[in-house]
């Protein structure tokens, strides 16, 4: 499904914290060859319109997140090691 080129690429910027207790429910509409993704919690509601094409982009995007973070704590817990390790040197 292609945008129409009346339409902005996006309409608004939102921001929205996502717990154990967010709702996410994803719509299908099949003869549109699209989703909505309603991502909604005690504080307000935010929904995602995605064409197929761009659910695999949201997927790839959120695996980099996870990988990202992962990697990211990794190195945080090495550097940790190697100044607990230091510090222990030094103490000695």
């Amino acid at each position: 499904m292609s945008r129409p080129g009346l339409l902005p690429t996006s309409t608004v910027d939102v921001s929205m914290h996502v717990y154990a207790g967010t709702v996410l429910q994803p719509v299908a509409y099949p003869l549109q060859d699209r989703v909505m993704v309603r991502v909604s919690g005690s504080g307000g509601a935010v929904t995602l319109f995605l064409p197929r094409e761009e659910i695999g982009r949201l997927r790839e995007c959120l695996d980099r997140a996870e990988r990202d973070l992962t990697q990211g704590q990794d190195e945080t817990a090495a550097q940790m090691t190697v100044g607990a390790e230091l510090g222990a040197v030094s103490a000695a």
